[in-house]
């Protein structure tokens, strides 16, 4: 799982931060400051640290503003704050706090489901792959609401959510009416009209609904 990565990549970040803290020396004879570290130990493992808390998180997060603004000389203390913001952040993503985590783990999810579609129309079935990608659409939908504040309802479908979204301007209208196409191959799929589609058109709409997820689903 994601998940999973992020907190082994945090622990390995944390790990080496301890390194770093480890390092730590008095300042030279007759210099009035504070501990310093190992210098190119603590700039490599700030560079390590800064991409990935930008790439977890968002770059403006507090988590990433917080080391990069408290955690950038090789000084004892600065290093100390950040393996500080490193537990909190490794504690805020064990917590389920933090929606783009949730989302790069859904998206993982999701891209195993459309490699499963990919591998049933290699295999000639195209209708449970149609139906495949509707589901994963139809949850994606639900999430993107979600991310952009938009109140969803148990019984709200594709065309509703995707309604909804267009309404807020999360996408316009063209992208609003190529949803509506993969929505009404999806409800053939379910409703047994299978002769209402072609293998061609399944294929085409696993590219576009994986295009999708990637541009929305953040």
């Amino acid at each position: 799982m994601a998940t999973d990565r992020i907190l082994q990549r945090l622990d390995s970040l944390i790990n080496m931060g301890e390194k770093v803290l480890s390092t730590r020396h008095p300042p030279p004879r007759g210099v009035i400051t504070h501990d310093y570290v190992e210098e190119a130990l603590f700039y490599q493992w700030r560079t390590s640290s800064l991409a990935f808390l930008r790439a977890t998180f968002e770059p403006d997060s507090v988590h990433s503003h917080d080391f990069d603004t408290n955690c950038q000389k090789a000084l004892y203390y600065e290093a100390n704050r950040g393996v500080a913001v490193l537990r909190s952040a490794k504690e805020d993503i064990e917590g389920g706090y933090l929606q783009k985590v949730e989302s790069l783990v859904s998206a993982e999810v999701f891209s195993d489901f459309l490699e499963m579609a990919r591998h049933l129309l290699d295999n000639d079935y195209k209708d449970p792959a149609a139906s495949l990608i509707g589901a994963v659409l139809e949850d994606s939908l639900r999430r993107i609401c979600r991310n952009d504040n938009i109140t969803v309802k148990p019984d709200d479908n594709i065309s509703s959510l995707n309604k909804k979204l267009a309404d807020k301007d999360v996408y316009n209208r063209l992208r609003q009416r190529e949803i509506e196409v993969w929505n009404k191959l999806r409800d053939y799929a379910d409703h047994g009209y299978f002769g209402e589609y072609k293998a061609d058109d399944v294929k085409n709409m696993l590219a576009e609904v994986g295009n999708f997820l990637t541009n929305y689903l953040k």
